[in-house]
């Protein structure tokens, strides 16, 4: 057991599915709340994650939480215009350049591996799949609470109860300023990915150390043993 662990986001972290996802879930919510949904006018949710977005959602137009029913019909509905969008072309189902190679050298050089999604698991696992990487580090989802730094702290327990014990380094790895505050709310180190204004917005909210992308794994590496804990803006 390696005693450094690295937590991967998903979306727009090891998928290059941002875009996609985007359309996909407002698409599906449009037709189940009938009404336009734009793509990123979530944003303004207090938790971004699946659940927590379709939560906000579902009070801003119908002034109530949605219904285990409706919830279920909406992650079924999702799953399928995803897969839809993947069977017209996997173009925008690719991992970020790097990624898979990463991994594999992670699994070298001592670093435990978890990922963690605001998304469910069952869409996250779909992309995943379309972007031949492995399945089996998904620890957490949206399926297990709203709340984007509850997702990433249960992933980091389970991956302590599958590998024997807790781990020295725990580094979160994400794309979204979102990530960097839940690293610095949990008190961990954070790699932020990224490039042009998305890089920018991620040094602004405290991330000290951001690459683009996965290529150069010897500089990631360095970065994961390096880099510290995220400085709130001030």
């Amino acid at each position: 057991m390696a005693d450094r662990l690295v937590i991967f986001d998903v979306d727009g972290t090891l998928c290059d599915t941002c875009e996609v996802d985007d359309v996909c879930f407002c698409e599906v919510a449009a037709e189940m709340l009938g009404v336009p949904i734009p793509p990123s006018s979530w944003k303004a949710a207090p938790d971004i994650t699946d659940a927590g977005i379709l939560a906000w959602l579902w009070h801003h137009h119908r002034g109530r939480s949605p219904t285990e029913e409706e919830r279920a019909g909406f992650v079924a509905g999702f799953e399928l215009v995803l897969a839809r969008e993947l069977r017209r072309g996997s173009d925008r189902f690719g991992a970020i350049a790097g990624a898979a190679r990463l991994l594999a050298r992670l699994a070298e050089t001592g670093w435990d591996v978890a990922f963690a999604t605001g998304g469910w698991g069952r869409t996250a696992r779909l992309k995943l799949r379309a972007a031949e990487l492995p399945v089996e580090p998904l620890l957490a989802s949206a399926d297990d609470s709203a709340n984007r730094p509850e997702i990433f702290r249960l992933a980091r327990e389970r991956a302590a109860a599958r590998d024997g014990a807790p781990h020295v380094r725990s580094v979160l790895v994400g794309d979204g300023v979102w990530d960097v505050r839940v690293a610095a709310e949990l008190g961990w180190p954070v790699l932020g990915i990224g490039l042009g204004e998305r890089a920018s917005r991620l040094r602004q909210e405290g991330a000290s150390a951001v690459v683009p992308d996965f290529g150069d794994a010897d500089a990631v590496l360095d970065l994961l043993s390096a880099c510290g804990v995220p400085s709130r803006p001030r």
